[in-house]
């Protein structure tokens, strides 16, 4: 009975410690602010564990063939080398910012994960990381497309890095020719920006 009560004391301590440090404002959520190692690995495991347990069991039902890896460089070039970067090519300004960082998507870590994970992860999405769902705007064929391309990222060719390369250049020469970049430079105040494929939203 003492051990009881002496468990559910103890669980009682942690929640009223958890609420103090919430309701004092002391956890600190800028995205400037690294992660702490408990917090990182906390949150890997609790990732890891999650789409383990939802991820459907499957293999990518497409072949790696030319068309399809075309298809999948394709989507990825337009959503994904932003903040994920490649093999030889630096992630955009906008992807530099984030808090975690989008993984380097070579890593034996991704690699290692089955088919239906990455379909999982693409187009679910993972909250309060900036990675985006997409689902929703791609088709079920389109996202397997992008998994043949996850897995063939460790292999690219010069003339996919090159490809890729200029994809990224390209937004950044975009983001300076902008109205809205040369209204930042002419105010010195930071211009009001959304993540690329955001919908328009109303002031």
């Amino acid at each position: 009975m003492k051990l009881l009560g002496g468990v559910l004391l103890g669980f009682l301590v942690v929640a009223v410690g958890a609420g103090v440090f919430i309701e004092t404002g002391s956890f600190n959520v800028a995205a400037s602010s690294p992660p702490g190692k408990l917090e990182e690995t906390l949150a890997r495991r609790a990732l890891n564990r999650s789409v383990a347990r939802r991820a459907p069991a499957r293999q990518n039902p497409l072949t790696s063939s030319a068309e399809v890896l075309r298809e999948g460089r394709s989507h990825y070039r337009e959503n994904c080398v932003g903040c994920h970067g490649a093999p030889g090519v630096d992630a955009a300004e906008y992807g530099e910012g984030l808090n975690p960082p989008a993984p380097d998507l070579t890593l034996p870590r991704v690699q290692r994960r089955p088919d239906g994970e990455l379909h999982w992860i693409v187009a679910n999405g993972i909250r309060m990381t900036g990675m985006p769902a997409f689902a929703p705007s791609h088709k079920e064929q389109e996202i397997w497309e992008i998994v043949a391309f996850l897995r063939h990222l460790p292999e690219l060719s010069p003339e996919e890095e090159r490809e890729l390369k200029s994809a990224v250049e390209a937004q950044a020469e975009h983001h300076r020719e902008s109205p809205a970049a040369s209204a930042e430079a002419e105010s010195g105040k930071p211009a009001h920006t959304a993540p690329p494929g955001s919908k328009p939203h109303k002031d």
